[in-house]
């Protein structure tokens, strides 16, 4: 619906703006007035690959549930951990398992004797989990916690994993996930409260983490302010215009001239065994 919306408005000239987070970036291409808030999976992938290289020494793990090997997400998140990793060290010493996902229904215990096999007791494991699935991360969370005692781990996850809503919060804090994510939400900022006062007093609740509410406020902020002080010229330089906003910021970029805008900015966002939800500081390595 995003192609054929954007493309007629490309042959108008009107801008369209798409809040909803995509697989890919490929409705961009030739069509300079788009533009996505939400950063695609292939920007989160990119941010994985180059963060996961700070640790070449570690025996990696490459969980995803492409059991015919031909999900070319998969694929090409793959090609960029390895050569993200051969940047750092020879391709030869780089210790790579990759282990695609079958539910316990279908191995029971096996399932955890598969990734028993696949990680080592003398260096630290770093746990890729490539698949936005529920069942997938939820069960390989699960299997993971089983084994954390006896193995150092550490577990790189989608966005996708924060909206999780049968997961069990024990895995994902226990386990000290750490999330590429789009938003993060200050909750002591005076426009934060501000803005979770008004919401109750119209609606008498408050907009999840979650809620549209929040993206939908920055994005007509976002867009009406930059229009209003920079006129047309900032939808061709959108980074001209920085304001301060409730749940993220727009860092947007395009590949070429001729195509349309993607917003790269995501927060390293860290669960804790104390079960907080942190920020770490530093910009996920994707620049």
């Amino acid at each position: 619906n995003l192609a054929i919306v954007s493309e007629y408005a490309r042959k108008i000239n009107i801008p369209v703006v798409s809040p909803v987070r995509l697989m890919n970036n490929s409705a961009l291409v030739n069509n300079p007035l788009l533009f996505m808030a939400n950063a695609s999976l292939e920007v989160a992938q990119e941010a994985i690959a180059k963060e996961a290289s700070d640790y070449y020494l570690n025996n990696f793990i490459f969980i995803h549930a492409d059991t015919a090997r031909n999900d070319p997400d998969v694929i090409r998140f793959r090609q960029k951990i390895i050569s993200e990793l051969s940047s750092r060290i020879p391709r030869s010493e780089i210790r790579f398992r990759e282990l695609t996902f079958y539910s316990r229904s279908a191995f029971n215990s096996d399932s955890v004797k598969r990734l028993e096999n696949a990680l080592s007791a003398s260096s630290e494991n770093l746990i890729i989990i490539a698949s936005e699935d529920d069942p997938v991360v939820s069960e390989s969370l699960q299997e993971i916690h089983s084994l954390s005692k006896k193995y150092p781990v550490r577990i790189f996850g989608y966005p996708s994993m924060r909206g999780i809503e049968n997961l069990d919060p024990k895995f994902i804090f226990e386990l000290g996930v750490l999330v590429f994510s789009p938003f993060w939400i200050d909750y002591s900022e005076e426009d934060v409260m501000r803005f979770t006062t008004e919401f109750r007093k119209k609606f008498l609740t408050e907009p999840s983490e979650m809620s549209y509410a929040w993206i939908g406020y920055d994005l007509t902020y976002y867009f009406l302010s930059g229009l209003a002080m920079h006129g047309r010229d900032f939808l061709l330089y959108p980074w001209m215009h920085n304001p301060d906003l409730l749940q993220t910021e727009f860092d947007f970029r395009r590949k070429g001239t001729v195509d349309g805008f993607e917003n790269y900015k995501l927060y390293r966002v860290r669960y804790t065994k104390d079960y907080e939800v942190i920020l770490e500081t530093g910009e996920p390595g994707y620049q």
